[in-house]
């Protein structure tokens, strides 16, 4: 085995038991930190963009990627080397700069990435599809080390905003039945009983028309105290007293 063999297998031992020994923190905490602000930042090489037919598809995106390289092969043998770039993903999506000019080349946020896939003959590359439909499109992406790290950043990245996203919707819906249950409450409790009367409630403390007639609802006015008879009279003591005048049309309830 040579020399330069042995190192390369070295390398790679060292880079998964540097990825395992890193032991990044996959807590929603750990992840939120980690794709905050400008994100993680990966050293790559852009082998090139190709359109696509189809959203998703293993299938699809291996033809595309040996479809990228070999034009990259002949880009090569006339001088043409890889784009150097920096790729970084955040909650801003996919991002690709220029390594020289440090411009920003693309960027693809993430409700535009349909699909990730590794290439099954490279362990440092990859590409995703991202585009709306109709006009989907294959990143190919070279990176300076294994692509395994980026491909989990990746799935971490849409895991988490998906079940940020299900519990912001979760929570929308509770709060809306909670200030349903609240309007309700407060109508109960503090409005239902203090509202205005409206007309059709008034007419039913009112007097009957009908029965509007001067002294019906008068009170009885009381008749000056009869002087009593002398014994033997017709009329004894408290006899009419207070005689009152008769009340006709009294209404029925």
């Amino acid at each position: 085995m040579s020399t330069e063999t042995e190192l390369q297998q070295v390398l790679k031992t060292n880079t998964r038991k540097e990825f395992k020994k890193k032991g990044h923190n996959r807590s929603e905490a750990g992840l939120i930190k980690r794709f905050k602000g400008d994100g993680i930042r990966y050293k790559a090489k852009l082998i090139g963009l190709d359109e696509v037919t189809a959203a998703r598809g293993d299938k699809l995106c291996q033809d595309s990627m040996m479809k990228l390289k070999g034009i990259a092969v002949t880009a090569r043998s006339k001088g043409e080397h890889k784009q150097r770039i920096f790729l970084t993903i955040s909650f801003g999506g996919i991002k690709i700069f220029d390594e020289k000019t440090g411009a920003m080349e693309h960027h693809h946020a993430v409700h535009e990435v349909s699909y990730i896939a590794k290439d099954i003959t490279d362990h440092r590359a990859f590409g995703y599809i991202c585009g709306k439909e109709g006009n989907h499109r294959f990143v190919a992406i070279k990176t300076s080390q294994a692509a395994e790290p980026v491909i989990l950043d990746l799935r971490d990245l849409f895991q988490l905003i998906y079940e940020l996203k299900l519990r912001e919707d979760k929570e929308k819906i509770a709060q809306k039945d909670k200030q349903s249950e609240q309007a309700v409450y407060q109508y109960i409790v503090f409005e239902a009983g203090h509202e205005p009367i409206r007309e059709v409630e008034e007419n039913i403390y009112q007097v009957p028309t009908s029965q509007q007639k001067e002294g019906v609802y008068d009170v009885p006015k009381s008749q000056p105290v009869s002087v009593p008879r002398s014994p033997g009279g017709g009329r004894g003591w408290g006899e009419a007293v207070y005689q009152s005048s008769p009340i006709t049309n009294q209404p029925h309830y």
